[in-house]
């Protein structure tokens, strides 16, 4: 579960994503621009040709089939030839999908990982279930209702199956406790648990705060406003907005966040479709981080997508603060959600939408397969994008003006003011390859599991940033360990070891301080964060 956030991390700084599972995070979560909050149900479709066709295989085709499995390949099929946003959810993942778009579930409040086939928990959810009984990171579940899960090379999904369900249902645990030998019993009673869009927000120096954006849910706009009013709390002047990965979500969600940026009135984005017309999006109040001195800059690369690109299209659009990154993903189209009558679901493009200039970034699609549409991403490394801003190429046709005159494109995501190329090197090969084989990740959980006594004499990110090292011995054991699954040590080179190092004490500050701990150790090097630190120095930090 955490490793995967972690991995997305990893990749936003150094590789090239696999198309595949690009396809699979832009369609099962995020890259849906959702107008309301609100679903909307139907309960009939026109069957016409599609309808027959399907009768026909029912009582005709040669063979036993499963009628339920052509419906939906059918119903995936039509609506992937209409767009690359419009898509179809089973009923078996209607549930999770919601879950995520929703913001919550019901379940007993942990965050885990497996290590050595056994699930470690990572994270207990403060007030959650299983924080009010007395679980503990640390701990290893190995039973959950009495079935052993431990040792049996069980799937995460499985695993999840098991301790969600519904809200006031219970489940007993079995829990494996560092320094007590017999099994720890607990009864646990189910609630909901928040799936949190904004967890990392912090202060970087005494008046710049850095916050992190995972997705845009339903909840992220309250969650925004409650991060903001703490980090006002702590004397913060600039803010750097993180929407780098961010795949996008609730088009309220990013609006709620735009609103505390801008002036009453200024428009943040309108939307125009065939059918639902043309809709206005506004700032509607007082917001507490618009005024002139208090500066933004927002950060965005090539996964920053759909809702993202709205909040840094109204900030750019309005001259309201810098954009930094790489050129981003390029969705400008809204979907709306539809109930059908089996509690599948239907994401269909309605709109598209439209930057305060004028502008749409939603990147080509016509005639292009859903798999050339994603790769399109590896494309631009091809094209030396990654590299070098100048290799990016707009059309001059779709050029349009921000309020104070600058010249901004649409037609293809938001380029950024300030273009930072990715980190490209022979000197990463080696690093690359342990930290995509898991090493890393999986030997910081291993070292605080064996080493967590010591380390809770840390009691802040700050104390353990400044004492713990990775020592050479550390280093030592993480290169054999690469060596016993195959990496060879000839290809390390003293820029792979700070590597190592920077990312092994970021992992293992996830796991003493949650994901917080992590960001303040793996931003210190960030050159994204570098620059914005520059900007905020500079006397207009507008470009």
């Amino acid at each position: 579960m955490e490793e995967e956030k972690i991995k997305k991390i990893r990749r936003r700084n150094y590789i090239p994503f696999y198309v595949s599972v690009a396809m699979a995070i832009g369609l099962l979560m995020g890259m849906f621009l959702i107008p309301k909050q609100t679903k909307m149900k139907i309960n009939y479709l026109t069957n016409g040709k599609i309808g027959e066709v399907v009768d026909l295989v029912r009582k005709y085709y040669f063979e036993e089939i499963d009628a339920e499995k052509v419906n939906d390949d059918a119903i995936q099929s039509f609506l992937a030839s209409l767009d690359p946003h419009s898509s179809y959810i089973t009923r078996e993942n209607s549930q999770r999908y919601d879950e995520m778009l929703f913001g919550q579930f019901n379940g007993i409040g942990i965050q885990f990982n497996m290590l050595n086939d056994t699930l470690l928990i990572v994270n207990v959810v403060p007030d959650g279930p299983s924080h009010k009984i007395g679980l503990l990171a640390g701990d290893k579940i190995l039973k959950v209702d009495g079935e052993n899960i431990a040792g049996v090379k069980i799937k995460n999904e499985e695993i999840i199956s098991k301790l969600r369900g519904k809200k006031g249902s219970k489940v007993k645990v079995s829990i494996l406790r560092s320094g007590i030998d017999k099994l720890l019993e607990y009864e646990i009673v189910r609630d909901k648990i928040p799936l949190e869009s904004i967890s990392v927000f912090y202060m970087l120096d005494k008046e710049t705060a850095y916050m992190l954006v995972d997705n845009f849910t339903i909840t992220t706009g309250q969650e925004f406003m409650r991060a903001l009013q703490t980090l006002k709390k702590q004397n913060m002047k600039n803010l750097i907005l993180d929407l780098r990965g961010n795949p996008g979500g609730f088009l309220g969600a990013a609006i709620e966040i735009c609103d505390q940026f801008l002036s009453k009135n200024k428009l943040i984005v309108y939307t125009d479709g065939k059918y639902v017309g043309k809709e206005e999006y506004r700032a509607r109040t007082r917001g507490i981080f618009e005024k002139e001195e208090q500066k933004i800059v927002v950060l965005i690369d090539e996964w920053s997508a759909s809702a993202s690109e709205i909040v840094a299209g109204a900030i750019q659009d309005h001259d309201r603060g810098v954009v930094i990154g790489r050129r981003s993903f390029g969705k400008g189209l809204v979907q709306r959600q539809y109930y059908l009558s089996d509690s599948s679901e239907v994401m269909l493009t309605v709109a598209r939408y439209f930057t305060p200039s004028g502008r749409c970034i939603q990147k080509p699609f016509d005639n292009i397969s859903l798999e050339n549409y994603y790769i399109d991403i590896l494309n631009r490394y091809d094209r030396g994008e990654m590299d070098n801003a100048d290799s990016v190429k707009f059309i001059d046709t779709l050029k349009y003006k921000t309020a104070g005159g600058r010249t901004v494109y649409g037609g293809g995501g938001i380029m950024p003011d300030i273009f930072i190329p990715v980190e490209k090197s022979n000197k990463v090969v080696y690093f690359n390859k342990i930290a995509n084989q898991g090493i890393l990740f999986n030997f910081a959980m291993e070292y605080v599991d064996q080493h967590r006594k010591q380390l809770s004499r840390f009691k802040t990110v700050e104390e353990f940033d400044s004492h713990f090292v990775i020592t050479e011995n550390i280093l030592q054991q993480i290169i054999q360990k690469a060596e016993k699954q195959g990496i060879a040590s000839n290809e390390i080179n003293p820029y792979a070891k700070k590597l190592i190092q920077k990312w092994t004490k970021a992992y293992i500050a996830r796991n003493l301080y949650n994901a917080v701990g992590f960001y303040q150790i793996i931003n210190q090097e960030d050159s994204m964060i570098k620059k914005s630190l520059e900007v905020f120095k500079e006397k207009s930090h507008k470009k």
